[in-house]
C-alpha cells in the first residue's frame, strides 16, 4: 500500500482530486494539509473535511496551515468559499492547525516510502523543508501541480500560474531544492476537460457535479467553449492526482531539468525549466485515458 499526503488549497478541482485518491485501490490517503490560495487555509480544511465525509473517508486527519500573504485577494473562479458557494456553509474550522508539522511527521513516519501531492501554493512544503532539511531524503516522491514546464504558449502567458503567483518565494525554494519533485504544469493539465456526463448518479457524485458546474461556466472564455451551450471544467488537480496514482495509465511523459521561478510571463511569476537539473516535469499525458481515470473516480 502506498502512503500519500495531500497539501491542498481545497477548491473545486482539489475536491475531485481528493475523491479520486480515496477511491484509488492501492493508495492510503494518510492525511490532508491545507494552505491558502483558492480560499483561506481554514476554509480549505473545512472543505476537505466536507469532501472526505461525503466519500465516507471520515477517518482521514486534516490540518490547516499557512495564512494568506497580505497581497492575497480571493478570486471568483472557486466562489466565495472555495467550493463555488453551492453547498451549505461548513462549520468554522476548529481542528488541527499544525500542517507543517504534519508534513514532517509523515515524512519521518514513512522514510523512503511517503509520497506527497501538492495542489496549492507551496507555502507549507517550503516551511516543512526549512523545519526538516532531510525532507529530500525522507520522501520518495512529490508531485506538484504548478508551472509551465518548457512551454511558451501565448495562452499560458495570459493565464499565468496561480499556485506560483500566490507564493513565488516558496515555489523558488522548492524548485531550488533536491526534493524528488515532479511538476505537472498547467500546459499539461489544461488538456483534460470534464463535462456533466463524467460525474455519476450517487449522492457524492451529484455534489461533485454541482460544485464543478459554476467553475466550469466561469472558465468558458479562457478555455474556448460556450458555457451557455454546455459547461466543461478543467481538472487540473485531478489530472495531477492521476499522474501520481498511475503514471503509466495516464500516459505521462516527462523530461528532467532544473526549474525556477521566472517573471517572463504577463500574468506574473511562473515555474519554468531554466537549465539541467534533478527535477522532472510533465511534457504530455494521454488526455482521454486520464479523463476515463477521473471519470471512474467521480462515479
Amino acid at each position: 500500500m502506498r502512503h500519500v499526503l495531500v497539501d491542498s488549497d481545497c477548491g473545486v478541482d482539489d475536491a475531485l482530486a481528493l475523491a479520486f485518491l480515496v477511491r484509488s485501490a492501492d493508495v492510503e490517503l494518510a492525511g490532508v494539509t491545507t494552505t491558502w490560495g483558492n480560499c483561506t487555509a481554514e476554509e480549505a480544511a473545512a472543505n476537505a473535511r466536507y469532501v472526505l465525509d461525503i466519500v465516507e473517508a471520515t477517518h482521514i486527519p486534516i490540518a490547516s496551515g499557512s495564512q494568506p500573504h497580505a497581497s492575497w485577494r480571493r478570486g471568483d473562479a472557486h466562489g466565495p468559499d472555495g467550493l463555488g458557494g453551492t453547498e451549505a456553509p461548513r462549520p468554522q474550522w476548529a481542528g488541527s492547525t499544525d500542517a507543517v508539522e504534519m508534513i514532517v511527521r509523515f515524512a519521518r513516519d514513512h522514510p523512503g516510502e511517503g509520497e506527497m501531492l501538492c495542489i496549492g501554493p507551496l507555502t507549507n512544503l517550503s516551511a516543512a523543508l526549512t523545519l526538516e532539511p532531510r525532507l529530500p531524503e525522507l520522501l520518495k516522491r512529490i508531485v506538484i501541480m504548478g508551472g509551465h514546464g518548457a512551454s511558451t504558449s501565448e495562452w499560458l502567458r495570459q493565464v499565468g500560474d496561480t499556485n506560483t503567483r500566490h507564493d513565488p518565494a516558496a515555489s523558488q525554494h522548492v524548485a531550488a531544492s533536491e526534493l524528488p519533485a515532479l511538476w505537472i504544469g498547467i500546459d499539461v493539465t489544461r488538456t483534460v476537460l470534464l463535462t456533466s456526463d463524467d460525474f455519476g448518479a450517487e449522492e457524492a457524485s451529484r455534489i461533485l457535479r454541482r460544485v464543478h458546474q459554476d467553475y466550469g461556466v466561469s472558465r468558458g472564455a479562457s478555455y474556448g467553449y460556450d458555457p451557455q451551450k454546455d459547461w466543461r471544467v478543467p481538472a487540473h488537480d485531478g489530472v495531477t492526482a492521476s499522474c501520481l496514482v498511475d503514471a503509466v495509465a495516464a500516459g505521462l511523459a516527462t523530461a528532467s531539468g532544473r526549474l525556477g521561478v521566472t517573471d517572463s510571463y504577463g500574468a506574473g511569476p511562473v515555474v519554468r525549466v531554466v537549465g539541467p537539473g534533478p527535477h522532472h516535469f510533465a511534457t504530455g499525458i494521454d488526455s482521454t485515458a486520464v479523463r476515463m481515470m477521473l471519470r471512474r473516480g467521480s462515479q
